[in-house]
């Protein structure tokens, strides 16, 4: 058997759980005795029947792939291509057995040579998307997207999919498009119109954002998990320091948009010399960009430092920064900081060069306090109590009376935190005291969980669904599940279904992780029964997976699903880290 590409009847069973919610089916994926099944949709792609010699050479060319010989698989079909180069059901065939053996560029060209034969075969283009998905070409991905959207306009799951991966880009204006079309194809779907309102606030668009919110609550029922979402949503937007993704906290305000040209271009040359330590030929541009944008806090940071380099210490300190609000891991803020407590001694400011040096030992104490046990990563460097102690003294003597006051000042403070700490309950008993709060409550539905989220999921790289499964190894021993006939869309006469995703990184150690699908509904209701489940235990190291949602008992219902997904043990609105949607058609042929 080929260590390019394996298929087996029986996948080692290691990760799967059992019971009556986990199923034993990694045995029933793909295997060599099976991937004729596995693998005859792909015909399906074309108009027409191939002709008969073509369905006999890929009939040659798939026995030899199921007995391993991918070599001698592809130089079946070659041989085919040279006597028909027209047979697009060959150049197909061949994409698919490129793709599940890492050799993506020659896969893409293959599905090329059909879509450009045929632009409208959807299930060749979603077959390219998933191999630059799992290659990671991600503006590739998005563009066959687009495209797949063109063809398919009416089905509004492709929008929702492409307004997140666009989101993932940081294209907002594009992401918020398409979940305008998304919203436009499912207007009752109210659940999306609140991932609408999301869109809204990242470009920017405050009202637009407050009225598809409002939108949402005054339709749902009062008590229902939607309507729980719609109101922390709109606490997001006004309770919270958040004003969206195209916000820029570095400009000021009332900016014009020549200032921020002239800013932009000047900016690197003043940090090169600043850098080089050319303080002279640095100053005068730093002042230049304050001048353009006074909320530039670096350049403020940076002109301190400039002038104290220049001996210019009671200038300096106009521009420096309060020790108590410095970040004591930030190296440039405790520099500067520590540099403007060594000017206010060079000027004899006793008293303030006193608390400066006092401030920045507590802050320091802190920080060497709660990082004992942590490694810092190489290069971190920090001040030490050590140095700043040898400062204080040296301070000290000048202000004996002063110095007691604020030593004084700061055991009664430090003696009040301590009092107020042991009359607080614990963290065990407060996150006790929460969950008690919410349990009869029942608001924070699994459904309700993610909409909204201002966050991309840092779990999985990729979810794709999938018509079939099949596992590659490579020669390393390294293996990738891969999806065939991959899609979005399915026929009621499917029988089970695959979600194939990638995680962001290899897993550590043994991650228990879940998928819970549900018909999705206009609104959500709280609980309700999955249609299908699965569990899985990803081993150490193992980066790719499925999920298998077996067909229902009665049979899929033509419609739209969404599938939670979920990481830990307990599959509650606490532990959701995904979603992936689908749907199914009554026609039999999916799109």
């Amino acid at each position: 058997m080929s260590t390019d590409t394996a298929y087996e009847t029986a996948l080692p069973r290691t990760g799967r759980e059992t019971g009556a919610t986990a199923h034993l089916h990694l045995a029933r994926i793909l295997s060599w005795f099976f991937l004729p099944y596995a693998i005859a949709a792909a015909t399906a792609a074309l108009a027409t029947e191939p002709p008969q010699a073509e369905r006999q050479i890929a009939q040659h060319a798939k026995a030899a792939w199921e007995q391993g010989t991918l070599d001698l698989a592809l130089d079946i079909l070659d041989q085919g291509l040279q006597d028909h180069p027209q047979a697009l059901a060959l150049h197909q065939l061949r994409g698919d057995m490129l793709a599940t053996s890492r050799q993506t560029e020659a896969a893409l060209q293959s599905y090329d040579t059909v879509l450009a034969n045929v632009p409208t075969a959807l299930n060749v283009r979603w077959a390219k998307w998933s191999v630059l998905v799992r290659s990671g070409q991600a503006e590739d991905a998005i563009t066959e997207l687009q495209r797949i959207a063109g063809i398919d306009p009416h089905n509004p799951l492709i929008h929702l999919r492409l307004a997140r991966e666009l989101r993932k880009l940081d294209r907002l204006e594009e992401a918020l498009a398409a979940s305008k079309q998304a919203v436009d194809l499912g207007p009752d779907m109210l659940n999306w119109r609140l991932a609408l309102a999301r869109a809204r606030f990242d470009v920017l668009d405050y009202e637009g954002a407050e009225r598809d919110v409002q939108f949402v609550l005054e339709r749902v029922a009062p008590g229902s998990p939607l309507e729980l979402s719609a109101k922390n949503m709109l606490t997001l937007f006004f309770g919270s320091t958040e004003r969206g993704r195209r916000f820029s906290p570095v400009m000021s305000p009332d900016a014009n948009p020549q200032q921020l040209r002239d800013w932009s271009m000047i900016r690197a040359e003043g940090y090169r010399l600043f850098e080089a330590g050319r303080f002279q030929e640095a100053e005068p541009v730093y002042r230049e960009l304050l001048r353009l944008n006074p909320m530039d806090p670096y350049a403020s940071q940076h002109l301190s430092l400039i002038l104290m380099g220049l001996g210019r210490c009671k200038e300096a300190l106009a521009f420096s920064l309060p020790a108590a609000e410095l970040d004591p891991t930030d190296e440039e803020q405790t520099t500067t900081a520590f540099r403007m407590g060594q000017c206010l001694v060079e000027l004899e400011r006793w008293e303030e060069a006193y608390i400066q040096f006092k401030t920045l030992y507590h802050a320091t104490a802190e920080f060497e306090k709660s990082t004992r046990e942590v490694q810092l990563p190489s290069g971190t460097r920090v001040l030490n109590t050590a140095l700043l102690t040898r400062w204080l003294d040296k301070v000290r003597p000048h202000v004996p009376e002063f110095a007691k006051e604020v030593e004084a000042e700061a055991e009664a403070t430090a003696a009040q935190a301590a009092a107020a700490a042991a009359s607080i309950p614990s963290e065990a008993e407060l996150t006790a005291k929460a969950r008690e709060h919410l349990k009869p409550q029942n608001n924070l539905d699994t459904a309700a969980s993610l909409v909204g989220r201002d966050a991309d999921f840092a779990w999985f790289r990729f979810v794709i669904p999938a018509q079939k499964v099949m596992r590659d190894d490579s020669p390393t021993g390294a293996h990738d599940f891969i999806p065939l006939d991959p899609g979005i869309s399915f026929s009621a006469d499917q029988t089970d279904i695959y979600l194939v995703f990638g995680l962001v990184t290899a897993s550590y150690d043994e991650v228990p992780l879940a998928a819970r699908c549900f018909k999705e509904q206009a609104e959500l209701t709280g609980a309700q029964p999955a249609v299908a489940q699965d569990r899985l235990i990803m081993s150490t190291n193992d980066q790719s997976g499925y999920f298998l949602l077996q067909r229902p008992a009665t049979g899929w219902t033509p419609g739209l699903y969404r599938c939670g997904l979920f990481a830990g043990e307990e599959t509650s609105a606490y532990t959701q880290v995904d979603e992936v949607r689908f749907r199914i058609l009554e026609s039999s042929r999916p799109s």
